[in-house]
């Protein structure tokens, strides 16, 4: 993994106070990762420490000494709760290849009036590509049937 690996904050209780105690925040931080990795409990903390210290130093903020409650979710989380293959959370390889138009059609070119939707399709990951992906998909089914 990155000496310096790039992550993403997310503070949902900003817009959404039902997300955290009464004078407290929600914090979320994501890590991409390349899927089969090694995951143990050293390499998470070791991680974490890395991105929450950048964090503070960008924010000139203390997080570390209020954090009340932490949980992490990686590799051999995804494995073991969604069987997904080398604990990728995307299901497929985060590669250019396999990115944008070059995803899995929605429409089957071998087998009739079968359609795929998700985030394994056209538009890609996430719950809004998702949610993209059924509408296109049921557009198709719409047109061609």
């Amino acid at each position: 993994m990155a000496e310096d690996p790039l992550f993403y904050a997310n503070f949902t209780s900003v817009t959404d106070s039902s997300t955290a105690p009464d004078g407290c925040e929600n914090g979320f931080f994501l890590i991409p990762l390349a899927p089969g990795l090694e995951d143990t409990p050293e390499l998470r903390e070791k991680y974490f420490n890395i991105i929450i210290e950048r964090f503070e130093e960008r924010t000139q903020q203390n997080v570390t000494n209020h954090i009340i409650f932490k949980e992490s979710f990686c590799v051999n989380d995804f494995k073991s709760e969604y069987n997904s293959y080398k604990g990728n959370a995307y299901g497929m390889a985060n590669t250019l290849l396999q990115t944008a138009f070059l995803r899995p059609n929605l429409k089957s070119k071998k087998v009739k009036n079968l359609y795929f939707t998700g985030q394994l399709t056209v538009p890609g990951p996430g719950v809004p590509p998702s949610l993209i992906s059924g509408k296109l998909a049921a557009d198709l089914i719409k047109k061609y049937s």
